[in-house]
């Protein structure tokens, strides 16, 4: 099918609409692949998935479909599926993730009451396995009353992205952290919102590999820091990056403890006074031009200096 007009779904960054209905996530090139359908309300776990009157009721099913099909034959395996995601369940029906989808596209549509977004409450915890470029756009998540973790994503994982999602952690408990991502290679979190008071920190990135990670572009709150990386965190060979993002936090805005990441065009506001080992923790010489506004003060980091 040639396309000859695409035009940008509303809400979506990077996701054109073409003719036909036709959705299309585009970085350079048309996705090829199978799509899936998962309603929460309408579907079936018995159904195919395979069209909005023939949908899965939960992404798990949707998940063991899309793998099967990319595993299947040599035409899966350089193939990118695509799983679109309708639900508005409440706490007591909600679906836990504990499995990502290979080499594909989850496009979260529709809406869960006032929120722009469909929505998975729950604390996903994704268990071992060699998870590769799993890519979610537009979808909500939200910690349970209990609070915890909203997304656990572990070592085996690779490609994993998130665009333009939404982490609501402002349940009873507050949420503890929205994401906690360990050597998690080529990670890319981007034009995401993420609310709430979390009680220890909003990202926290772990030890090992972060080779290629990208934290671009975000709405940071926290009732603690926004960002974490741990000590031992690497990116030996691809630097990893955390730029532009916005934040509105208690305490620090960046712990960055590895002094690896590039840490620049930060803006944001924290209730710490302004000291430096308060508000944001960085490598100099990988910073630049990130504003802050303190509880003392407005002041940029690093400080700028004269052309030697």
């Amino acid at each position: 099918m040639g396309f000859t007009h695409f035009s940008k779904v509303s809400g979506i960054e990077g996701i054109f609409q073409g003719p036909s209905g036709y959705e299309s996530q585009i970085f350079g090139n048309v996705v090829a692949g199978n799509r899936y359908y998962v309603d929460v309300n309408f579907g079936v776990d018995t159904n195919n998935g395979s069209s909005w009157e023939r949908p899965f009721k939960t992404l798990a099913a949707a998940i063991v479909a899309s793998n099967a099909n990319i595993a299947l034959s040599s035409k899966g395996w350089a193939a990118r599926n695509q799983i679109y995601y309708k639900g508005d369940n409440n706490e007591a029906a909600a679906e836990t993730l504990i499995t990502l989808p290979n080499k594909c596209d989850v496009i979260g549509v529709g809406s869960y009451d006032h929120r722009p977004t469909p929505m998975m409450i729950g604390n996903h915890v994704i268990g071992a396995g060699a998870y590769m470029g799993c890519r979610f756009f537009n979808m909500g998540f939200m910690s349970p009353a209990a609070g915890g973790v909203i997304f656990t994503v572990p070592t085996t994982t690779s490609g994993l992205a998130f665009y333009g999602c939404h982490f609501d952690g402002r349940s009873t408990t507050p949420a503890t952290k929205a994401i906690v991502a360990t050597a998690v290679e080529q990670f890319t979190i981007k034009g995401c919102k993420f609310f709430g008071k979390y009680s220890t920190t909003t990202i926290d990135i772990g030890t090992g590999s972060s080779r290629a990670l990208l934290i671009e572009g975000n709405q940071i709150e926290s009732g603690a820091i926004g960002i974490t990386t741990h000590a031992s965190m690497t990116c030996a060979d691809a630097v990893a990056m955390i730029i532009n993002n916005t934040f509105a936090v208690v305490t620090l805005l960046i712990d960055e403890n590895s002094d690896k990441v590039v840490i620049g065009g930060n803006r944001g506001t924290t209730s710490a006074a302004q000291t430096l080992a308060l508000i944001i923790d960085y490598n100099s010489a990988l910073a630049f031009d990130n504003i802050i506004t303190s509880a003392s003060a407005t002041s940029i980091y690093p400080a700028l200096g004269a052309i030697a």
